[in-house]
């Protein structure tokens, strides 16, 4: 059981990821949008974005005049980022891969992983692996620029309220139907249930298990580091340049390959 919910950690079904389109459209930014965008600003090569979900930063980057391209695990988060970049026109560079295993040998200026998907790895091995293959597919001066959550303390599972969306005639809830932590493993997950329902009938059940991984800062840095990067900075709550601090939500880790 362990090892299929590993895989099936951080992929992302049809009512998961039309969820994630309604509750995050392109336009929404934590102040993330804003932030890459800067620290992108005058990259002139290939920039890709693992995990680019539904083109939620991806599309306001290829908006500045970017040359940006993205991959995903979830083939219906990559259908949704796919339409939404026919839209406005911009042309959609998307395609299926898993982060452990993607190279393409020092063809990026810049990768970019923000919105913490990195922790949706199954683990600390596949972290590291990510890390390095992300480290060869980077041209030499190459940056990576990735966010993550700072870790969390409490062992205390919680209950989370039933959540709600409407797509026009369709309701669609979001139950949390488990909930653990584990400090050890420096893991949270996740049982999460979506239900689509039309005229009081349930259509669809989809069950998503949602884990994270945590790392503290200097564990983070040293895995960089491992995995051949140098001139590593760490900013706090996209502030750039401002180390992160206890209160910050958002950890954003920026290194270069020599």
């Amino acid at each position: 059981m362990a090892n299929t919910i590993d895989k099936a950690a951080w992929r992302y079904g049809p009512l998961a990821s039309l969820v994630y389109e309604i509750d995050k459209p392109i336009g929404t930014s934590f102040g993330d949008v804003e932030f890459y965008a800067d620290r992108l600003r005058g990259v002139s090569g290939p920039i890709l974005e693992p995990a680019v979900g539904t083109g939620r930063i991806l599309i306001p980057l290829l908006e500045q005049g970017l040359t940006v391209r993205g991959y995903d695990t979830s083939l219906p988060m990559l259908e949704q980022c796919r339409a939404n970049c026919a839209k406005p026109g911009l042309p959609a560079d998307v395609f299926e891969a898993d982060m452990t295993t993607y190279r393409d040998p020092g063809s990026c200026a810049a990768i970019v992983i923000p919105t913490g998907s990195f922790a949706l790895l199954s683990d600390r091995s596949g972290a590291l692996a990510a890390l390095r293959a992300m480290h060869e597919s980077l041209a030499p001066g190459g940056r990576l620029i990735v966010d993550l959550e700072p870790p969390s303390f409490t062992t205390d599972p919680g209950t989370d309220p039933v959540r709600h969306w409407w797509n026009d005639e369709q309701l669609i809830t979001l139950t949390t139907w488990h909930k653990e932590v584990d400090p050890v493993a420096q893991r949270s997950t996740r049982w999460l249930r979506y239900e689509s329902w039309k005229e009081g009938a349930l259509e669809r059940t989809e069950l998503q298990f949602f884990s994270l991984l945590w790392f503290g800062l200097a564990e983070f840095t040293l895995l960089l580091e491992q995995a051949g990067f140098t001139t590593v900075t760490a900013h706090g709550d996209y502030r750039a340049g401002v180390a992160p601090t206890a209160s910050d939500d958002v950890w954003t880790f920026e290194a270069t390959r020599g």
